[in-house]
């Protein structure tokens, strides 16, 4: 039997869905993957966006970093136009981290007491 091949017209319409869906899934994609990229961010990002100064926040996420129980997603962070290796993590984490984390250094100890608090 022979195969019955589409005209032109049905050709290019069949095309036409074909990009279209393709398009559409596309865009689905990349919406998801920026709103699951907009809740994770590195340990010290965190940090800063609570209002942490850079050099406290810089001190801390380093053994905040240790505390963290679950996986972070890894990624690149941009740092004097270079990309850099990082991991990050969701506010949660970081949060959780906070409450297990004992600090000595004076500053250290207030900054954790106001995260704390602000994060209540």
């Amino acid at each position: 039997m022979a195969r019955i091949r589409p005209t032109g017209k049905e050709a290019q319409f069949k095309r036409h869905m074909r990009q279209a869906t393709r398009r559409a899934e596309v865009a689905t994609r990349t919406a998801a993957r920026a709103a699951h990229r907009d809740s994770r961010h590195t340990v010290a990002s965190h940090l800063r966006a609570m209002g942490v100064d850079e050099t406290t926040a810089a001190g801390m996420a380093s053994t905040l970093r240790r505390k963290i129980h679950g996986p972070g997603v890894k990624g690149y962070a941009l740092k004097d136009g270079r990309r850099r290796p990082c991991v990050r993590y969701t506010r949660p984490q970081v949060i959780a981290a906070l409450v297990e984390y004992q600090p000595r250094k004076a500053t250290y100890k207030t900054t954790r007491e106001n995260l704390l608090a602000l994060a209540a």
